[in-house]
């Protein structure tokens, strides 16, 4: 007797699975309301007259140079309203804006919107950090770039080992790399004697990603069922495509100042990379940490939940109903499975019932034997199993069965 979906006619309908044309849809709203502001920055500057600042002596539209956040990108040199144009392009929000319109879609839980909400708050925080080159936006996004995987920590790290089951041990982990975090981030940059800021994003952001894709492939390895392996595998190519990021990462903190060149509008390929290797990483994340939750952590799971691909590159989590709707039986007309269950409950009240009357002393009539009937004695009215019960002249008072009289043989 299986269990299927309730028909569309006055209950959930089924939710469809996501199209390509859903992610383009999105994808370039977000760019064009992104794009429209770049657009009218770039206007603005240059109709106020500021001079392009391609050196560290000049202060630049936004007074913010120099700065230790500067990376290896020629300042404001495609606008002279924009700091640094390529990585502003490669910070619009696209991968948060495709997760938050998945999780709306599917109706993810709240666990899994807040960490999508906080990926297109962490991208704007970047998108306007290199937009500016203000120090404390820089520094504002790195944290939350780290908080945001310390959250994730914080609600789906007991899948790694029992041990991180207790809430107290989470939490005090996720504290104390909290307020280390704020304290590097407040003062390494300027520690530093150059480049400060790109070294820090590489020694804040690298242990972590190394660390937590060494345990996605334990887990990918060791997976039995097939939603684990969809799972976590996810996670894993999730992770190899962000310590692909922290590798080039390093090396952009190496020679990444030496390489740059004004040729190509400014195009740092290396950091550019950096950028597309994140945002691709951080997509995949998300639909891992979803599919973790709402297939393997959430109780029940979500019915009908699979991951899926579109184009064999694209990953979403499909869940085809809506959380919490109603399942039928099949193998009973598509009545609700509650009601069968409340029917047998029922008929075992009834039973429990009967039971504790006959303790009591309150005999109820049962049917006669089949020679009774047969020797003409009449048949009890009232329901098949348990029969009606006889009274007496007294209000109230129950009468005993009586006793079939002994028949005399005949002489």
């Amino acid at each position: 007797m299986g269990l299927v979906a309730p028909p569309c006619d006055g209950q959930q309908p089924t939710l469809k699975p996501l199209q390509a044309r859903e992610l383009v849809l999105a994808a370039s709203a977000v760019t064009a309301v992104f794009g429209a502001a770049l657009l009218g920055l770039h206007h603005w500057a240059e109709s106020s007259g500021v001079k392009e600042a391609v050196s560290d002596t000049v202060p630049g539209f936004w007074g913010t140079l120099p700065s230790a956040w500067d990376h290896p990108e020629p300042n404001y040199l495609v606008s002279n309203g924009i700091g640094e144009f390529w990585s502003v392009l490669t910070t619009v929000p696209i991968a948060g804006t495709l997760l938050t319109y998945q999780g709306f879609k599917y109706q993810y839980s709240a666990k899994i919107l807040r960490i999508y909400l906080l990926t297109c708050g962490m991208y704007s925080l970047a998108f306007t950090a290199h937009l500016t080159l203000q120090k404390v936006v820089f520094s504002t996004t790195v944290t939350a770039v780290m908080t945001n995987a310390l959250l994730t920590f914080a609600e789906f790290s007991p899948v790694v080992h029992r041990l991180l089951e207790s809430v107290a041990l989470r939490g005090s982990i996720v504290f104390a790399a909290e307020a280390l975090l704020i304290f590097t981030v407040a003062t390494l940059p300027y520690a530093l004697p150059a480049n400060g800021g790109v070294w820090t994003l590489f020694i804040v952001q690298a242990p972590g990603v190394f660390l937590a894709t060494a345990f996605a492939a334990v887990l990918t390895w060791t997976a039995k069922r097939r939603q684990e392996k969809d799972t976590y595998s996810l996670v894993m190519l999730a992770g190899s495509l962000l310590s692909s990021a922290m590798v080039l990462s390093y090396i952009e903190c190496n020679i990444g100042f030496e390489i740059a060149s004004s040729e190509f509008w400014g195009f740092p390929w290396i950091h550019i990379a950096i950028h597309v290797l994140e945002q691709m990483g951080i997509y995949i994340f998300g639909v891992g940490v979803a599919a973790l939750h709402e297939m393997l952590l959430m109780k029940p799971p979500r019915e009908g939940a699979e991951v899926r691909w579109i184009g064999y590159c694209v990953p979403f989590l499909h869940c085809p109903h809506a959380p919490g709707v109603e399942l039928l039986d099949a193998g009973n007309d598509a009545s609700p499975v509650s009601v069968a269950v409340s029917e047998a409950t029922s008929v075992s009240g009834q039973v429990s019932d009967a039971s504790t009357e006959e303790q009591r002393g309150r005999p109820i009539e049962r049917q006669r034997s089949q020679s009774q009937l047969s020797e003409g004695s009449p048949k009890p009215d009232g329901h098949p199993t348990l029969s009606r019960r006889r009274r007496d002249k007294t209000p109230g008072a129950i009468a005993p069965m009586k006793q079939a009289e002994p028949q005399e043989p005949p002489h």
